[in-house]
């Protein structure tokens, strides 16, 4: 486990790629059931637990979804297996680290502000970018721009289906 837990580290800080994973189910359904539980979890004090749940599950399901697609559209439908378990084990890390400074920062007393959340968000645009732009074989401006509008679409979804107020009032 610790050789896993030191290849997604390294994953987030770009220095391996999808291809160097092992292609494993048994891992993908781990890393499947760890993302869903901290999605889950970070996302419960903006949608509550049940509806914080189900957007975790539909981020697991489009994300799997569009993967494939784009993969198959482009020839590489064999790489989804590696692909999405690093998407999903860099997903994992980035998270771990946002519940573990909420909660350190909660622990604390001190207010949370929202550098911490955009430093966070814009690594993980990054990585995923770097596990699309080898799963796909593109260049990075188009990985990153594909990352960007799939990040705004799913945004714009989960905020109409789980948090209609939020959608309807972005003040």
């Amino acid at each position: 486990m610790n050789d896993l837990t030191r290849f997604f580290w390294q994953l987030c800080l770009l220095r391996r790629t999808p291809g160097d994973l092992p292609r494993s189910p048994w891992l993908l359904q781990w890393l499947l059931l760890l993302n869903l539980l901290i999605n889950t979890l970070l996302g419960v004090p903006v949608f509550g637990p049940g509806a914080s749940l189900l957007a975790a599950l539909v981020e697991l399901l489009l994300s799997a979804g569009l993967l494939f697609a784009a993969l198959q559209v482009r020839g590489r439908a064999e790489r989804w297996l590696q692909s999405y378990a690093a998407l999903l084990g860099a997903g994992v890390v980035l998270g771990g680290i946002a519940l573990v400074y909420r909660n350190l920062l909660g622990l604390l007393g001190v207010e949370m502000t929202a550098l911490p959340d955009l430093m966070l968000f814009v690594w993980s645009i990054v990585v995923m970018a770097h596990v699309l732009r080898h799963a796909l074989d593109i260049g990075l401006a188009a990985s990153v721009l594909i990352v960007l509008a799939y990040t705004m679409f799913l945004f714009g979804l989960i905020a109409q289906w789980f948090a209609p107020e939020l959608a309807a009032n972005p003040t």
